[in-house]
């Protein structure tokens, strides 16, 4: 049984918390990840860098570039992976581009996943119509790849994603790349179709930054993705890991309480 299987719990709405792995260093991703999963988020997605994130705003962007310069690679996530497994049980997922799997071979990817605890990858750039090798593979040794759907995708398409999708369905609040945003303006229309058809847990994600703004948006959809404000907090108090800590349990639990 796959870890993400405990998330169609539908008595409680979910959490999953993005962080980049190594921002600012593998060594405290390690210890927020055990901070997470003491407070009982859901899942924690687990970015691995790549040059040109095409998906991620500026905040993300930084964090990747600063992961970059810590030379982090697949093989230092599933390292990372591996060793929280001994003391979490939360769901953990690879947020990362296609190149870096296809150069790091498709099976191997996949095998090294599984092996080291890794749930599933959300893929933002591979649409769930291509590449059937990598999907085919994942579903044969149990390994979940999460779908992404945007406001964009008409409603056939949207199907077609939701049924592929594995885990959960991931629904792009925004048009455009991740980021805070001040004020969400989101088609929920869209949203109830998916929920209404989908057999799976729906997540959201993309441009969320505040409580209040998970509150609502947690009224139309099975759990909420916080990265960029997440993300943008660590890069803030990077210098003061004890301030780090402290901010970090702080922002998760009135997320938490506003859920």
């Amino acid at each position: 049984m796959n870890r993400l299987d405990s998330l169609k719990d539908s008595r409680k709405k979910h959490l999953v918390i993005y962080l980049m792995a190594g921002d600012p260093d593998l060594k405290t991703t390690e210890e927020l990840i055990y901070s997470l999963a003491g407070q009982g988020v859901s899942a924690i997605e687990l970015g691995i860098p790549f040059s040109d994130p095409v998906a991620d705003g500026p905040t993300i962007q930084r964090a990747g570039e600063r992961a970059i310069a810590n030379k982090i690679t697949i093989k230092d996530g599933l390292g990372l992976v591996s060793k929280v497994r001994a003391r979490v049980s939360v769901p953990i997922i690879f947020m990362l581009y296609y190149n870096l799997i296809y150069s790091y071979g498709i099976e191997r990817f996949v095998n090294d996943c599984v092996k080291a605890g890794v749930d599933g990858a959300i893929v933002p750039d591979l649409p769930y119509d291509e590449e059937k090798q990598f999907y085919d593979y994942a579903e044969n040794k149990g390994f979940y790849v999460i779908c992404l759907v945007s406001p964009t995708n008409t409603v056939e398409r949207m199907k077609k994603i939701v049924e592929k999708s594995r885990g959960f369905v991931y629904y792009i609040l925004l048009k455009g790349v991740t980021g805070a945003q001040k004020k969400l303006s989101t088609d929920f229309e869209f949203l109830s179709k998916i929920m209404k058809i989908a057999e799976k847990p729906v997540f959201a994600g993309f441009g969320i930054s505040t409580p209040a703004q998970a509150e609502e948006v947690a009224k139309h959809a099975d759990g909420v993705i916080i990265g960029s404000a997440y993300v943008s907090l660590i890069e803030h108090f990077a210098g003061n890991k004890k301030q780090l800590h402290l901010k970090s349990k702080q922002f998760v639990n009135k997320l938490l309480k506003r859920l």
